[in-house]
């Protein structure tokens, strides 16, 4: 596999664990469990408003995270059919970008290391050269009686 989309799907799966997760979690909290948990690591928080109204603060943005997971598992995908079958670098380069940038977006800045990962791939897609053409290149000096 090319170092494109080993980023790519490196991105992919810690976003579908720290992303999803925390999606997962937190909308499925219920207003006890979330006092418990983050009573000790949110103590301003939980005094400046009501256990409720942080909650829904925390599923608000678990609902971002879960909406951004899925625009990401798409973009990703696409990206790595358009490398591996049909080895368009240009458009997968445009999607891991675009996908870096829905991840900064997505989850407000806080997946900064996720994004990075498609920022990566998109980089590894932009700089690749096709062998293809330096293979019928050589083959074309040789042929011509120069050396291989």
């Amino acid at each position: 596999m090319s170092k494109a989309k080993w980023s790519g799907w490196i991105g992919m799966v810690l976003a579908l664990v720290l992303m999803g997760g925390f999606s997962l979690a937190i909308n499925q909290m219920t207003v006890q469990e979330f006092e418990e948990i983050f009573q000790r690591a949110f103590p301003t928080i939980l005094n400046q408003m009501t256990a409720e109204a942080a909650l829904a603060q925390f599923q608000t943005l678990g609902a971002w995270f879960g909406f951004t997971l899925l625009a990401l598992l798409i973009l990703v995908s696409v990206a790595t059919m358009l490398v591996r079958y049909r080895n368009y670098r240009k458009q997968a380069c445009v999607l891991y970008f675009l996908t870096g940038v829905v991840t900064l977006i997505g989850s407000q800045m806080i997946a900064f290391p996720i994004a990075f990962c498609f920022f990566l791939a998109a980089g590894f897609c932009f700089l690749h050269r096709d062998d293809r053409h330096k293979k019928k290149t050589t083959d074309t000096v040789s042929k011509q009686g120069g050396i291989a």
